[in-house]
């Protein structure tokens, strides 16, 4: 004998879950049974039932953990990076088709030739960064850590600070946190 609620539209990646049936037959994820015998999203009823929630054939995404140290650790990861002096090494923390929107050039960097080239005449100052705010959002794979910092750099025999505004939105790729986008620009007013 068919089930008239078979003939009903099911939840996406739903199976099996039904409200007018009887209590007992109902089953959601909360009475599925994690162990070697069952399902991982399992019924916890008739085996011949299955997985309730996800089809077979799903795939899924793994988040990487994503943290505010892990922000911390990816600036002071660049900003040692900047104090090699060496823009290769620079370049490295950045995607192969990152975007950087850098502070003393007009010139958006869209490919690692045009990023490295701009951290070449931008290393010559020997800039170190300091973060003094920062607000950091997370998301599956994707990191953005956004607020200000000051640089200290060196022109000539001059040493002075200037204040900017930064965003780094970072991704994980393959195991591994690259910058996927990077804009950094003066404090209004700053020299």
């Amino acid at each position: 004998m068919k089930n008239p609620s078979d003939d009903r539209p099911r939840i996406s990646g739903t199976r099996f879950i039904d409200a007018d049936s009887e209590p007992r037959a109902r089953f959601s994820l909360s009475a599925s049974y994690r162990d070697q015998h069952h399902p991982v999203t399992g019924t916890g009823g008739d085996p011949n039932f299955g997985a309730i929630d996800t089809p077979v054939d799903e795939s899924c995404v793994v988040c990487a953990p994503a943290t505010r140290r892990l922000a911390e650790e990816l600036f002071d990861r660049w900003n040692d990076a900047l104090k090699t002096g060496d823009a290769d090494r620079v370049t490295d923390c950045y995607a192969e088709d990152a975007v950087l929107l850098p502070t003393v050039s007009n010139v958006p960097r869209t490919t690692r030739d045009e990023i490295r080239d701009y951290f070449r005449h931008f290393l010559e100052k020997r800039p170190e960064g300091t973060i003094t705010q920062r607000n950091v959002k997370f998301g599956c794979n994707k990191l953005t850590d956004a607020g200000t910092y000051t640089f200290r750099v060196r022109d000539g025999g001059e040493v002075r600070d200037v204040p900017a505004r930064y965003t780094f939105v970072y991704e994980n790729r393959d195991g591994e946190w690259k910058i996927v986008h990077h804009h950094s620009s003066m404090m209004p007013g700053s020299d």
